[in-house]
C-alpha cells in the first residue's frame, strides 16, 4: 500500500518504471494505468513472474517481466522495490544502479526500527528518507543524485 501510494504521487506521463521484487506485478501494473511508459518487473520467483504476466494481460497493460536471474539493462525515472528489509540490504547495489541519476527510488517492507539502518546502507548511493508510515512499516524513498 505504502508503494502504490508512492506510485501515485510520482508517476508521470511516460516515465519508465522498474519493480524489483515485483511479485504479483501489482506495482508495475499500477505504474502503467498511471500513465508510466516503460514499465519492468523482476522476481527470483518464476511462478511470480509467470502471474505478472498474466495479471498484466488481464489489466490490459504492456509491462516487461523476467526472472532476476537474468540481466537486467537500464536505467529508470522510477524504481520500487517492496521486499523485506534483509533482501533490500543484500541487493542495494542492483536496485541502485537501476536508477537514473536524477530518478527516484522508493523501498518498502521495512519496520520503522530498520528503517535507520537501510537509510545508511542505501546512503552510498543516494540520500533516503521516510516517505509515508503506517502502523509499523515505513516507506523510504529518495533521488539519485
Amino acid at each position: 500500500r505504502l508503494c502504490l501510494e508512492w506510485l501515485e504521487r510520482n508517476v508521470s506521463d511516460g516515465c519508465t518504471m522498474l519493480d524489483y521484487g515485483c511479485g504479483s506485478g501489482i506495482l508495475a501494473i499500477a505504474a502503467a494505468r498511471l500513465g508510466a511508459g516503460q514499465v519492468a518487473g523482476v522476481d527470483i520467483d518464476p511462478q511470480a513472474v509467470e502471474a505478472a504476466k498474466a495479471n498484466a494481460e488481464r489489466n490490459g497493460v504492456s509491462a516487461l517481466f523476467a526472472d532476476s536471474a537474468e540481466p537486467v539493462a537500464g536505467e529508470y525515472d522510477l524504481v520500487v522495490a517492496n521486499i523485506l528489509s534483509n533482501p533490500l540490504r543484500v541487493l542495494a547495489p542492483a536496485i541502485c544502479a537501476h536508477v537514473r541519476p536524477g530518478g527516484r527510488l522508493a523501498l518498502s517492507g521495512i519496520l520503522r526500527e530498520q528503517a535507520d539502518e537501510i537509510i545508511a546502507i542505501y546512503a552510498q548511493w543516494m540520500p533516503l528518507q521516510v516517505a509515508d508510515m503506517r502502523e509499523d512499516w515505513v516507506c523510504l524513498a529518495g533521488v539519485r543524485p
